[in-house]
């Protein structure tokens, strides 16, 4: 082969690429060529000869037209599943089961080959767990160990929740703290609002140098999810628990409560993410005693789903035994794996 034919073969096939590839126009102008990745309210990936895969903010996307058959999920509910996007007289069209054209607009898109579990296919499974080590050997030999963990599997209709918390120090060869607790929830969201949701849940805790021999707590809640996208989540729930309190040494206990929880997800500043948990139960009988959680970090996502995270916690339980402080706070740094 020449170095002419070898030139000609090579444009060829870069016009072949450019012909075949999808088009995206943004509102100032700019026109991309490359390939469609996914699509949602908030952002689109196009994957790039140039520049590989970028992420693009929805809101300055003019059109785009592709070449291959993607799945369409719109705001309104319809699916038009393995179709092609063209352009016609200035319209984003599609063509139905009816072989009719269907015009729409950019802005009338919710997802562009969305995940199964959003057509309403089986459940889509998240999840992290993050660990705090720390082993210190001198004077004195400590050592820490921090594990917590999330899984959640989400479908359009309900949602199941596991989340746990492991921790353990030891001062030489002594235990200075043993604790752990354990929440699984399911939630069930609403057919005229999927924003609204009612759950139940069931959550065990022990902690030994707290005198807490376990503490099960179980009842039922309504919550909304009030952001759900890549700069804001946030949901918040309220509702009713029966708490039972055992103990080693001081008297049992139990009693009636008001429950809640607000969890909220920050992606506004790039490259990390502000998270803030808070939780507690409202004793109806004597408020003094009500228990209150607050967790507060940054996480930066590093490759391959790994993280790092720095964290605060505190924790308030007004109704600790005597010899118990009723405050505990914690301040540590995790790595972690997230799905």
């Amino acid at each position: 082969m020449t170095i002419r034919q070898g030139l000609t073969l090579s444009a060829l096939v870069a016009f072949t690429t450019v012909a075949s590839a999808d088009e995206l126009l943004m509102k100032n102008g700019s026109r991309l060529v490359g390939t469609l990745v996914s699509s949602s309210d908030s952002e689109v990936v196009f994957d790039t000869p140039f520049a590989g895969e970028i992420t693009l903010k929805q809101e300055n996307v003019e059109s785009l037209v592709t070449t291959e058959d993607v799945t369409l999920l719109m705001r309104d509910g319809r699916v038009f599943r393995d179709k092609k996007i063209i352009e016609q007289e200035g319209e984003l069209v599609v063509i139905d089961e009816n072989q009719s054209p269907v015009e729409f607009a950019v802005a009338d898109i919710e997802f562009v080959n969305p995940a199964p579990w959003l057509l309403g296919e089986g459940y889509n499974w998240s999840g992290q767990v993050n660990a705090a080590l720390e082993s210190e050997r001198g004077n004195s030999d400590s050592d820490e160990v921090d594990i917590d963990f999330e899984s959640i599997w989400r479908s359009l209709e309900d949602r199941f929740t596991i989340r746990g918390l492991v921790e353990t120090d030891r001062s030489n060869g002594d235990k200075t703290k043993d604790t752990w607790w354990i929440r699984n929830k399911y939630d069930r969201f609403s057919r005229s609002d999927p924003d609204n949701y009612y759950g139940y849940q069931l959550y065990f805790e022990y902690d030994k140098f707290a005198d807490l021999d376990l503490r099960t707590l179980t009842g039922p809640y309504i919550g909304r999810q009030f952001f759900d996208n890549n700069l804001l989540n946030m949901h918040a729930e309220v509702g009713v628990v029966y708490v039972d309190e055992q103990f080693d040494v001081a008297e049992d206990s139990d009693f009636w409560g008001s429950n809640w929880e607000v969890r909220l997800v920050s992606g506004i500043i790039p490259k990390l993410e502000l998270y803030l948990n808070q939780d507690g139960v409202l004793n109806i009988n004597d408020t003094s005693e009500s228990i209150a959680n607050t967790t507060f970090g940054i996480r930066f996502p590093l490759i391959y789903g790994l993280q790092l995270a720095a964290e605060a916690r505190w924790e308030y339980d007004g109704g600790a035994a005597d010899d118990v402080d009723d405050t505990d706070e914690t301040y540590n740094f995790k790595l972690g794996y997230a799905w």
